[in-house]
């Protein structure tokens, strides 16, 4: 039993079952609750990714994700539901549905641009006159907003009419690997304003532009938002089933976390570990 609970604010496992089959107690993928009941607590967030094949029947793909996550057994763990691309949403009312089923935080792209906003591979739309209604309906919801995809237009067209929380469940600096990806040390900032977080994402490419890295390598991103006054505004968002098995050297799914907070202080693992994004999901 390792000493630390975890929250991770984001994986893509969900998919994985959905798509290839298997369950989250025991499977071959980065993560499932053999490995997270390792720990002395686990809280993971499942997304429920929308990939750009799915466009067109957005709606029906979020409801067949969120019935498989509804089918598992997540005795002893803490399962948490959120949105990547946003593609279902396409009125301010489709929020109001997917908080029924649960959700609790949206990303409103992956990295192509949609109908709300700029993803992060298309730098010139910015948040549309739909995408500023659904953040204000997020916002009246208590829905956390994940900008981790989002790019920069859109990132300021949203801190200027949120209200709420700002998080990035799975992005790095870009002062230590510049990818677009990656928050500017400006965008953490806003985000620890708000009271939001940023969790860590262990993608290699995303860690280092070598695309080349090890744990102390993601470490040092770590350490770059606690030197901006981060202390309460880093968490640990793996990325886990969404990059591959493209993993740090040393790290192969959920059960290896203990190797990165190891490296650090006791009252900075315990809350990068689980309590900020802890104090921001349930308050």
């Amino acid at each position: 039993m390792y000493k630390y609970n975890i929250f991770d604010a984001h994986c893509d496992t969900l998919c994985m079952i959905a798509d290839n089959g298997g369950d989250i107690v025991k499977n071959k993928y980065n993560l499932d609750k053999m490995r997270m009941m390792m720990y002395n607590g686990y809280t993971q967030v499942f997304a429920c990714f929308i990939a750009p094949r799915y466009r067109d029947n957005a709606m029906e793909r979020f409801n067949r994700l969120a019935a498989v996550f509804d089918a598992q057994d997540f005795d002893g763990i803490t399962p948490l539901l959120s949105v990547e691309g946003a593609e279902m949403i396409r009125s301010a009312e489709d929020v109001d549905y997917l908080r029924s089923r649960g959700v609790g935080c949206i990303a409103l792209t992956w990295n192509h641009s949609n109908r709300l906003a700029g993803g992060a591979d298309e730098p010139e739309q910015g948040l549309t006159a739909l995408g500023k209604a659904v953040v204000r309906r997020m916002n009246e919801l208590g829905i956390l907003i994940d900008v981790s995809h989002l790019n920069d237009r859109s990132f300021y067209d949203i801190e200027k009419i949120n209200t709420g929380i700002m998080i990035a469940t799975h992005s790095n600096a870009r002062a230590l690997c510049n990818h677009r990806r990656n928050l500017t040390d400006e965008m953490f900032k806003i985000i620890r304003d708000t009271g939001g977080a940023a969790g860590i994402n262990l993608y290699p490419p995303f860690v280092t532009e070598s695309g080349v890295c090890g744990v102390y390598d993601v470490l040092r991103h770590i350490e770059h938002w606690l030197e901006l006054g981060g202390e309460d505004a880093v968490g640990l968002g793996g990325d886990f089933d969404g990059v591959e098995d493209n993993l740090p050297r040393g790290i192969s799914g959920c059960g290896d976390w203990y190797k990165l907070l190891d490296m650090l202080d006791t009252e900075t693992a315990d809350k990068i570990s689980h309590r900020n994004f802890k104090r921001i999901f349930f308050g």
